[in-house]
């Protein structure tokens, strides 16, 4: 499957925190004997393997399963429900068409007229509503259930690709790429891919998976902030320059240097970020972890985050995929299996 097909398979399929085995089911499915192995641990985790050497280094890739949604939080009468909007802008939501439960309904909006008495009022999270239609007025689904944006995913242009839950959807597809070309060889390194679950709210995916395991060195994926209008000057990455590797605390230096000059030998493209405190991602919560991890980010820039219509470049997807099948293939860091201490050096 190309950069697209995988973009394109896995926003198809809805997974809010909590419910992530949706998604990690279909990408098994997509995989097959890509991997040698899978289980899903005690916090949602699905953990896919490929078997090394008995004595050599563990990597660890990582990608969260989980997307931002809506959450029904009351019911209204009349086959209206009340929501949830948790790290959603609700400036995007009046209008706009979701999912709930399997049913098609609408995010609908007090009229500004009616609004407090004044039409210059901003609408806030207490003025919006679902509606499913008055034949769901005696069957509401329950408080708790997640809402899902109904767009569609697709390309925009020749190399962009657009569709809700490409954060994180867009490195779970570079981890599925580097699968997909690493079927078949033998590797210097064992190598677990973690689909983590929950990462949208605490990260707490991340938290419970180097308490059980216990890797040499670990290169997470995330999306982060492009350049895009209205910004002004910033040291932002740019859509179709490459996945950014993370420069900064969270970073040891012999690892981002491991990344960037692997990635120079096989000639890919990439860019720094720099990331002078908490990235945000699973990665922050892997360094302290267990025993401690030395822990690498490579993200992948997005345009409109949280939103009905993330977009991303398709082919910094792919460059991202390439460069971990090249770091599979790669010795890590000789100071990756003595603790990571050395690595900060």
């Amino acid at each position: 499957m190309t950069a697209a097909q995988w973009l394109q398979a896995l926003t198809c399929v809805h997974a809010a925190s909590g419910h992530e085995q949706t998604l990690q089911d279909e990408l098994c499915r997509l995989l097959g004997d890509a991997v040698d192995r899978s289980e899903r641990d005690a916090a949602g985790n699905l953990l896919l393997w490929r078997d090394g050497p008995p004595d050599a280094p563990l990597l660890l890739f990582t990608a969260h399963a989980d997307q931002v949604a809506l959450w029904v939080s009351a019911h209204l009468p009349g086959g209206f429900v009340r929501l949830a909007a948790p790290a959603i802008d609700v400036a995007c939501l009046p209008g706009l068409p979701v999912v709930v439960a399997g049913r098609l309904a609408l995010v609908g909006m007090l009229p500004p007229h009616l609004r407090h008495g004044a039409v210059d009022v901003k609408e806030g999270e207490q003025d919006l509503y679902i509606d499913l239609g008055p034949e769901a007025a005696d069957s509401l689904p329950p408080v708790g259930t997640p809402v899902y944006f109904a767009t569609e995913p697709g390309r925009l242009g020749a190399d962009r690709f657009r569709a809700a839950g490409l954060d994180d959807r867009a490195s779970v597809a570079a981890i599925a790429l580097a699968l997909q070309r690493l079927r078949g060889e033998s590797l210097p390194v064992r190598l677990l891919a973690a689909i983590t679950a929950q990462e949208e709210t605490g990260r707490g995916g991340a938290a419970y998976l180097c308490r059980t395991v216990q890797p040499d060195a670990a290169v997470v994926l995330d999306v982060t902030f492009a350049r895009q209008p209205e910004l002004g000057p910033t040291d932002l990455p740019w859509l179709g320059a490459g996945a950014a590797v993370g420069i900064g605390p969270n970073v040891p230096p012999a690892l981002h240097r491991w990344l960037e000059e692997v990635a120079a030998r096989q000639g890919i493209a990439c860019q720094r970020e720099p990331l002078p405190g908490d990235s945000g991602t699973d990665g922050w919560r892997l360094q302290l972890a267990g025993f401690g991890v030395p822990t690498a980010l490579l993200s992948i820039p997005l345009t409109s985050m949280h939103s009905p219509q993330e977009v991303v470049s398709i082919a910094d997807v792919d460059s991202c995929g390439r460069l971990l099948a090249a770091l599979a293939r790669s010795p890590l860091p000789a100071a990756a299996g003595d603790g990571g201490a050395k690595l900060w050096s």
